[in-house]
């Protein structure tokens, strides 16, 4: 079995300035919300989880019994110290940064967050939804139900063509919208309208019909192996905006790269791997 750890970046609103012609999001409701799924056999994830713990007890100090909000790694806290170092500037990142004072030990925990994906091997895919392009079409469907419906399509669809006789589940830190969007049946009522399109429905037996919400105070293995789901959707955020991956983090995302899903039919990231809402062209290649 394949279990799948889901994150999240950007927001899902889609509330939009008062009068605005055309219309625009509020401030500080970021243009992309972007769901992130990394992959793992079952059988890898005590190995991964003990893996990311010795990274951070080498390269953040970090004891076993150190608070997790001290040591959380997050794809904006890497980018956030990497651009301090490379200015020779104080950053503010978590107490448990501090021991990275200079940027060679930034490369070193870079590195090592690297090999755990060349190691590992996770099945990555995301999806990500624009709401300025919603907005201006006038749909208000929920970020988070759109996000949701094309991670289980997508890992339906990757089971069933490359991965045959495979099954799997999805685990995601606790939200309470996400939660209850499932438990309303919204998630399921989005995904049916997002099937109209679909020449061939995929088997969503294949995959458990909701996720498991993890406690994150209680889960250790599993909240460390969500901070590569964490990083998966910043950077891809980052990609799809900006057409590139940040300077400081190039050799992450290189590693990250050959680890997206590919699609069954192009063999190319984009529309699996990375799959976009609205779907449009792109720029990018991969």
């Amino acid at each position: 079995m394949l279990i799948f750890y889901v994150d999240e970046t950007g927001t899902a609103s889609l509330a939009t300035v008062p009068g605005s012609d055309p219309p625009a999001l509020v401030a500080g409701s970021a243009r992309f919300f972007t769901l992130a799924a990394v992959g793992i056999r079952d059988s890898a994830r005590r190995s991964l989880a003990e893996y990311l713990l010795r990274v951070k007890a080498e390269h953040l100090g970090a004891a076993a019994d150190a608070p997790w909000e001290d040591t959380e790694i997050k794809g904006r806290y890497l980018l956030h110290v990497a651009k301090a170092l490379r200015g020779r500037k104080q950053h503010s990142a978590p107490a448990g940064y501090s021991t990275l004072t200079e940027p060679p030990a930034m490369d070193a925990l870079l590195h090592a967050l690297g090999l755990a994906l060349s190691i590992f091997r996770p099945l990555i895919m995301t999806n990500v939804v624009d709401k300025q392009k919603m907005i201006a079409r006038g749909n208000q469907t929920n970020p988070i139900g759109i996000a949701y419906s094309y991670l289980q399509r997508n890992i339906a669809l990757t089971l069933e063509h490359q991965l045959s006789g495979e099954s799997a589940v999805i685990v995601a830190d606790q939200q309470t919208q996400h939660e209850a969007l499932f438990k309303s049946g919204g998630i399921h009522e989005i995904r049916a309208q997002l099937e109209k399109d679909l020449t061939r429905v995929p088997n969503y037996n294949l995959v458990l019909d909701k996720p498991l919400w993890l406690d994150t105070d209680l889960s250790m293995w599993d909240r460390e192996i969500l901070q590569l789901a964490d990083i998966a959707s910043f950077l891809v955020t980052k990609v799809i905006d900006e057409g590139e991956p940040p300077a400081e983090l190039e050799r992450l995302w290189q590693a990250m790269l050959p680890q997206f899903a590919l699609h069954h039919k192009s063999g190319k990231v984009l529309g699996r791997g990375i799959a976009m809402y609205p779907p449009r062209s792109s720029r990018l290649s991969f």
